[in-house]
């Protein structure tokens, strides 16, 4: 074994949650390896998805830009839709705009700087992977397959073999990133949740199929077929690009579905163009594979994501299903979360141990979460579409064809009850659709030092103690995500968490503050100062304090306190930020 490396941060898993911990790490000027047991990035689509506070991280990764180039057009990535088929006999069930498409865009506009758009892993890793390679050229290492990781003392042991080679490195903190796939486990961390709740199938392939849908405006089209049994059971399809597409023929897609009882024993790629084609129920299209893969829905979370120095992110401490596009997004948001605490803590590991906890204490309650919502879109399609449609797995097929039917036949007596069931499941699936207030609304409640919050937190939490999905209420409670609001500074347009700084608090107030109260983990941002204005007042009616008041920010962009500073003396000042950043003085 060749003698040790040593680095302050080391990262399991060169996927998207892997390589962002790597960007933001870089752009704190944190040395630190990555190891990723392929060779090269991902060559399945997996998630596509990308919400508005994953766009905001990319933003400040520098690669937002690149992403929107690469990312589907508005026309075909802001709505969805149900058929029966495409084939001549199909039918149009339902359709809708969502992810903050059509009816939804000023809304949505009106959350972020940053927008949701569509682009799959398969096309986003390869930027992640460039911008990660740019600030760290010698630290990302591919092919790198590591076998052990264990804690030891106050470091973490690594034992990886690199061009064949057994290699030991030794990190301070080590994040594990592996998809969920051996680390987790190694380490005896309990799964909580549901596993293994049905087998799944996933083609990519290329065909001129956009011309042959009737609406190719949907991104996202589900089946349910009568026959078949309903939704799941049935599959569905999505558009991939790659954008902008120049050529039908080179038009990719990918189609997933639930394996069946009537399927084969042994479920191969001739086997998933047969019921790709039965699905389509278009016989002779035309189509490339250019990847299979088979998987498990799984709902599951750790229930531990600090082990020692050790930190579990993304998949190996939630697997979420894909129903909702929550899985990767909470994923990369779970590494902005701990990145600026790691960052701290390599400063004065005593001083922020506690601030490491904090992780753990508002990461998992999301992951939680995220995972149930999922799980909910997931179980919404058979038990409200189907159901308002009249078909289920438990009935013939003679049955289902007649009771889908009714849902087609204007003059049928149950016509008019089954178009009002259909219009309440789509009120029912905004949760997976039209849903902001899962997306973006989403707080930390341990992190309301003040208890500000209350029962409501601004509209964004119900009396049951969950969120408000529907809805996204921005607010400067503690805890929430700094609101959006446009500035205008040194001549140029900006958005306010343009002004958050990577590794400090950010204090923004209204008027300049004495000095008396500077602090070297705090910078300073004053609003309507000479060159930078609340152009708009937005600011002056959202940021709850006032005009000799500040509103306290994370480097996540997370409120960490509001409040009154003129009766602050330095010592009260000074113990409040020890207070956010749960400092733990040295005995």
């Amino acid at each position: 074994m060749a003698s040790s490396h040593s680095y302050p941060i080391a990262i399991i898993g060169g996927g998207p949650v892997g390589l962002s911990s790597s960007i933001l790490l870089s752009l704190r000027g944190i040395p630190h390896i990555l190891f990723e047991r392929h060779s090269d990035t991902s060559i399945h689509p997996k998630a596509c998805g990308i919400n508005q506070r994953t766009s905001e991280i990319f933003r400040t990764m520098g690669i937002e830009d690149e992403v929107y180039r690469h990312a589907g057009p508005p026309e075909v990535t802001g709505r969805t839709a149900w058929y029966t088929s495409l084939g001549e006999d199909g039918k149009e069930i339902a359709s809708r705009d969502a992810w903050g498409g059509g009816q939804y865009a000023e809304e949505y506009e009106s959350f972020s700087p940053c927008r949701y758009c569509i682009l799959p892993q398969i096309r986003l890793e390869p930027i992640l992977k460039r911008r990660a390679v740019e600030l760290n050229p010698e630290g990302i290492q591919y092919g790198a397959a590591v076998r052990e990781v264990r804690n030891e003392g106050r470091n973490v042991k690594i034992t990886s073999v690199i061009n064949g080679e057994e290699e030991l490195f030794e990190a301070c903190f080590a994040l594990i990133a592996d998809g969920g796939r051996m680390f987790t486990d190694q380490f005896g961390v309990k799964w909580l949740g549901e596993s293994n709740l049905f087998d799944m199938v996933t083609a990519h392939f290329r065909s001129p199929l956009r011309s042959l849908h009737p609406d190719p405006r949907n991104f996202l089209t589900w089946f349910s077929s009568p026959e078949m049994g309903g939704s799941t059971r049935t599959g569905y399809l999505y558009q991939i690009g790659p954008w902008p597409s120049t050529r039908p023929e080179t038009d990719e897609w990918v189609f997933a579905c639930g394996i069946i009882e009537s399927d084969p024993a042994e479920f191969d790629e001739a086997t998933m163009l047969e019921r790709l084609r039965k699905t389509l129920a278009i016989p002779d299209l035309p189509v490339e594979m250019l990847s299979f893969s088979h998987w498990t829905v799984n709902c599951l979370y750790a229930e531990q994501w600090r082990i020692g120095n050790v930190f579990l992110v993304g998949d190996s401490a939630h697997r979420i299903p894909p129903w909702g596009a929550l899985g990767m997004n909470s994923g990369i948001q779970d590494a902005q979360n701990l990145v600026w605490k790691l960052d701290l803590a390599l400063k004065d590991v005593v001083r922020y141990n506690a601030l490491l906890n904090t992780y753990e204490t508002e990461r998992l309650d999301v992951g939680r979460r995220v995972g149930l919502t999922s799980l909910h879109n997931m179980r919404s399609h058979s038990s409200v579409i189907d159901k308002a449609l009249g078909v289920s797995a438990e009935q013939s097929a003679e049955q289902n064809e007649k009771a889908a039917a009714e849902y087609f036949d204007s003059d049928h007596p149950n016509y008019p009850a089954k178009r009002a069931a259909m219009e309440r499941a789509q009120k029912i699936l905004d949760t997976e659709f039209k849903a902001p207030g899962f997306e973006v609304g989403w707080f930390y409640p341990s992190a309301d030092i003040n208890h500000e919050g209350g029962s409501t937190h601004g509209g964004q939490q119900l009396p049951d103690g969950t969120l408000e999905s529907e809805f996204y209420f921005q607010s400067t409670i503690p805890g929430h995500h700094l609101p959006h609001v446009w500035l205008e500074k040194n001549g140029q347009r900006i958005a306010i968490r343009d002004l958050v700084a990577l590794s400090k608090l950010t204090l923004i107030v209204e008027s300049p503050i004495s000095e008396t109260l500077l602090d070297d983990r705090v910078e300073i941002e004053v609003i309507n100062a000479a060159n930078c204005f609340d152009t708009d007042g937005k600011w002056r009616k959202i940021c709850g304090v006032t005009l000799i008041g500040g509103v306290l920010v994370r480097p996540d962009g997370i409120v960490a306190w509001r409040g009154e500073l003129h009766n602050l003396s330095l010592p009260n000042w000074k113990a409040l930020i020890d207070k956010v950043l749960h400092v733990t003085e040295a005995i």
